[in-house]
Parts: structure tokens; sequence; C-alpha cells
């Protein structure tokens, strides 16, 4: 399983990126990130978004962040 979104499940930017993953029939493994205890602005997140933000898409050593980025990504490589 190469692709690993990291987000918040309740979270909308979340729930759009895992609609369009299952739309798309993609093998990938969501990473709970607990917003509430701040896990998204801990130094192991902020490597892979230097903004604190959710979603995060990692696809083996490429990552991606922002919702609009991951999603025009998926559209480019339909």
């Amino acid at each position: 399983m190469a692709l690993k979104l990291h987000g918040f499940p309740m979270s909308t930017c979340t729930t759009c990126i895992l609609t369009c993953l299952h739309e798309k029939g993609l093998d990938f493994e969501l990473v709970p990130v607990n917003l509430f205890a701040g896990e998204h602005k801990q130094p192991p997140f902020l490597s892979k978004n230097p903004f604190g933000q959710i979603p995060v898409l990692e696809d083996g050593e490429f990552t991606l962040f922002g919702k609009f980025t991951v999603l025009i990504t998926f559209l480019i490589r339909a």
C-alpha cells in the first residue's frame, strides 16, 4: 500500500480526499491525526506539511498537502 492519507476523519477536507480515493478505487491507508491533541502542530507532522494543516497525502516519497492540490493531481492522473 503506497498511498497514505494523514487527516482527521471528521474534517471536510479529509472527507473530500477520502471520497476521491474511494471513487477511484485506490488502495490507501488512513493515518488519523488528532487535531484536539495538537498532533498537526508537532514536528513529525510538520515534517510532512510545514503549515500544520490536513490533509496530507503520501505516495512513496512524494508528499502532497492541501485539499485542492491533491484533487487536481488526481484529476490529472485520471
